[in-house]
Formats: structure tokens, sequence, C-alpha cells
């Protein structure tokens, strides 16, 4: 048949939203005079918006239940696809009356409204996340999955928002390299205290005086990160409170030359930026680099406290045994990486 609209739905968190960008890219390279719809949260829209194969994209957040069910009938999509699924979403699916409805079969709503379902255990966690997305678009059309597969993982920053990094750096004069670290997180996965980052950032400008230091954070989040560097109590330590656009933060990280960061958001889109990543995760399978590790990006280096705790208690947010030998390695990974792309530049 022919294909004229696909949607595509993923409306959860920054960090998943980022792992589904090769399924965006993929569904439109297997079918690239269809018209694709993409179903996201408002907060991640910054994300979505520029990229250049999605044609259009509704925030459901703007929408009552029944605005939006009316909505999605009004598209008559060919195909609907739900790489992420809830009751809501599945409901979406049966509403958009596509003749194929793709989704993971999971859970009891699943079966019934998903007539090209695909089976996944999430929960074992034996796959990166977007490699569970790219399965469903697979389902679709596997032999044209097949011929044309190409990995893009590519997010694209406005002007604006790189004007926004730029008038960061100028106001603090701030030059030469830089470790940009996102140290607060939604408490989807295990984190360092901010004290032990703080221990952290001051050895490593105690150790790198020519090096300077970026926390970046939402706006909600400045006391804390102006408490943070306080307690540092080091020169070239900057703090950035991001009020407006996502991708703003996402300026910053590309201006820098290596992250530092726990899973979450901002560390998914250093990854899709191709930048050298350190990264803070747990062993548990469901928050495991496995899982939700950083996707199409060979550059990241992991510090995994719990790796040789059986008995990690993970109702703690904080790592249970993160010490001063941990701390070192987080720093040797991070003189790593800037060493390696160092010489990248030159």
């Amino acid at each position: 048949m022919e294909i004229k609209r696909i949607i595509v739905s993923r409306t959860d968190k920054i960090g998943d939203l980022i792992l589904s960008i090769p399924s965006f890219f993929m569904i439109k390279k297997m079918f690239p005079q269809a018209e694709l719809v993409v179903l996201v949260r408002k907060y991640n829209y910054e994300i979505v918006k520029n990229l250049p194969y999605v044609d259009r994209i509704v925030k459901i957040d703007d929408y009552t239940h029944s605005e939006l069910i009316e909505k999605i009938a009004y598209f008559k999509a060919d195909i609907f696809i739900a790489l992420y699924n809830d009751k809501f979403v599945s409901q979406l699916a049966k509403a958009s009356g596509a003749k194929k409805r793709i989704g993971p079969l999971s859970k009891l709503n699943s079966f019934f409204n998903y007539n090209k379902g695909v089976w996944q255990k999430r929960s074992k966690s034996v796959k990166n996340e977007a490699e569970y997305n790219l399965d469903l678009i697979k389902k679709v059309d596997e032999k044209r999955y097949n011929e044309v597969f190409e990995l893009n993982t590519k997010i694209y920053l406005g002007d604006e928002n790189r004007k926004a990094a730029e008038t960061f750096f100028k106001t603090y004069n701030i030059m030469g390299e830089t470790l940009v670290v996102n140290p607060f997180i939604g408490g989807s996965a295990k984190n360092i205290k901010d004290e032990e980052y703080a221990s952290l950032i001051q050895r490593f400008r105690d150790d790198n005086p020519e090096r300077v230091v970026i926390i970046v954070c939402h706006i909600s989040e400045e006391e804390r990160g102006e408490r943070l560097v306080e307690s540092i109590g080091r020169d070239g330590v900057y703090l950035y409170a991001n009020g407006g656009d996502l991708l703003n933060i996402a300026a910053i990280i590309d201006k820098g030359d290596v992250y530092l960061g726990a899973s979450t958001g901002p560390t998914h889109i250093a990854g899709a930026l191709q930048k050298r990543v350190v990264g803070i995760y747990p062993a548990k399978a469901t928050q495991s680099t496995t899982r939700w590790g950083i996707f199409g990006n060979n550059k990241v280096k992991y510090l995994i406290p719990d790796k040789n705790n059986s008995k990690e208690n993970y109702k703690n947010p904080f790592f249970d045994k993160y010490d001063k030998f941990m701390e070192g390695e987080l720093l040797n990974y991070i003189d790593e990486s800037f060493i390696l792309e160092e010489g990248e530049k030159n």
C-alpha cells in the first residue's frame, strides 16, 4: 500500500527521546515520501523541532484527552508506531485507525491495540533502549529496513542556542579547555552526592588550573547549583542555570571539551553531540549501561560504583560505597578524555 502518513509516539523523558532519534531517522529514510508526525511531551519539543526529517510535531500536553484522540483520528495515518507504551498511548494507536499499529507487546492493553506488535521484555535490559526502539521500526518492513539502514543519532542546535552559549562564555571570559558537569538528575538512576561532586571538582581544578568547569542545571536547581559552586571554593568554576530552550544546555555542552554526568537527559545529549563523555552509571540491569548507556558514540568511559557490591541498596538514590579510589578513577577518565580530545583536534 502507499504510505502517506506515519505517526511515531515517544512521550516520556529527555533521555528516552534522544534514544528514539535513530528510529525517527530510519522510518523517514524507509518512507521518504510519507509525512512523519511525531508525538512528544512539551519539554522535548525543542529537540525534535530541529530534526530536518520530522514534518510535524504534536505536543500531547497541549490537548485534553478527548481533543488528542480526535486529532490523531483526523490524521488518518497509515502507520502508527509507539516506541513507548502506556494505556493512553495504546488508546491513541487504536484511535489512529492506522492499518499497521506497531508497539511493544508487554502490557495487556497492547495486545488489543497493536496488530503488528513486537514482544519486548525491556525489563530484562539485554539491549540498549535505542535498539529496542529500532526493532519496532524494523517491524514495519524488515526488507526495506535492512536495505537502507543507517545509524543517525544527530541533534541540531539553532543559532539562538549557539548565541546563548557564546554569550555565557563571553560574559565570564571563559577560555581554554572546559569540563561540563551535570550533577543533578531526576532520580531515575543512582548518582553520587553533591558533596562528592564538590570534592571531585576541587581535585580536578587543583590538578588542572588551566582547565575550567561549567556546572549546568535547570533554573529550578539554581540555588542548589550555587551552593555547590560555593562549597567547591575554587575559581574557574561557573554555573549555567538554564531557564530557556533545552538546547541552550546542549550548546554549552557542545562548546565544552569533555562532559561528566550520571544517567540523565543531558548525558544522552552529550553523546548525541559526539562529545567525549564520562558517565556515572549503576550496575543494576534496568539502570545499566547496557540498557541506558550512550548510543552511537564510542567516546565514552563509565564508572560503575556498585559493580562489585551485590548488596547495593537501590532504594538509596546515592551509591552505597562510592569512595576516594573511585573519585580517582573518575579523574583519570576525565584526564584521558581531555588528552584524546586534544589529539583529535590536532
